[in-house]
């Protein structure tokens, strides 16, 4: 099999479920998976021939990814921030919106010491912070104990120390002594009643526990965060939160509410409101 080949094979067996733009990246993606295929070789050398011996693991790709299985979960690994990181069902799949809430982070804070990433799944934002950030000291929180091993692994590969912890923000908020300059999180947002607008491939494969929350008490985790920094945030430490773009002004206020007096909303690249950064004063 060349490169060609491999392409039309692709696209033949998934055209049903993605579309053009889907399948040219899936097709980038498994070509530099099993073949360590450039994106370069695959636009200028086409006829380049494939080893035979990952033929049977690429096919058995192509079934899976049939079957709607997200391409990361096929391939155990997804790239964030410029990283590569492992994944599977045990966390969410790292998202581009999530890597601008990293950067507004990192941009503002050159000089804090101590960062807690809550509810850190793949330690996506925590690796991709110690990473770029090499004079503050990285903390990170989850309550699933695969998905802190999972975190683990990911900063172990990426070679940056992290410390874990594994307990639930709703619950336990006295865990620690330490005070954060900044406090992170990418927490479960969307709605119950927003389950039929998702793509099947997020619903049917990506873990609940880090998506949903009840409509009735949709801002659980926002309020959590709150009450832990209030008591384990300097004076003049920061929150960023990527939030559901459809409670901006729900989020705000709870905040405000619970005596933060500075609050900024930021859109994303694509203009919706998806970031907020908060300050206990102005």
């Amino acid at each position: 099999m060349i490169i060609a080949e491999a392409a039309d094979t692709i696209k033949s067996k998934l055209h049903q479920q993605f579309n053009d733009n889907e399948i040219r990246l899936i097709t980038l993606m498994l070509l530099r998976h099993f073949w360590k295929i450039s994106d370069m070789d695959f636009y200028t050398d086409k006829q380049k021939k494939l080893d035979e011996k990952f033929d049977k693991d690429f096919r058995k790709s192509l079934k899976l990814l049939q079957q709607n299985t997200p391409v990361q979960y096929v391939l155990g690994t997804a790239e964030f921030y410029g990283l590569k990181f492992s994944v599977d069902k045990n966390v969410l799949i790292p998202r581009p919106e999530t890597e601008e809430l990293v950067d507004w982070l990192i941009a503002e804070n050159k000089d804090i010491q101590t960062i807690i990433d809550i509810g850190t799944g793949s330690g996506c934002i925590a690796v991709a912070l110690a990473k770029n950030m090499k004079h503050a000291k990285i903390y990170a929180l989850d309550v699933s104990k695969k998905a802190i091993a999972k975190a683990l692994q990911n900063a172990e590969n990426n070679d940056v120390y992290i410390d874990f912890f594994c307990n639930d923000i709703l619950s336990e908020t006295n865990f620690t002594q330490i005070q954060f300059d900044c406090i992170v999180s990418n927490p479960p947002y969307v709605l119950e009643s927003e389950k039929p607008k998702m793509k099947r491939n997020v619903l049917d494969f990506e873990p609940h526990l880090a998506l949903f929350v009840p409509d009735a008490d949709a801002l659980k985790f926002y309020c959590a965060i709150a009450d832990f920094a209030i008591s384990h945030l300097a004076g003049n430490g920061k929150i960023y939160v990527e939030i559901n773009e459809n409670l901006a002004d729900e989020t705000q206020n709870l905040f405000r509410q619970k005596g933060f007096k500075y609050t900024e909303l930021r859109k994303d690249l694509n203009g919706r409101n998806r970031m907020l950064k908060i300050k206990l004063n102005n």
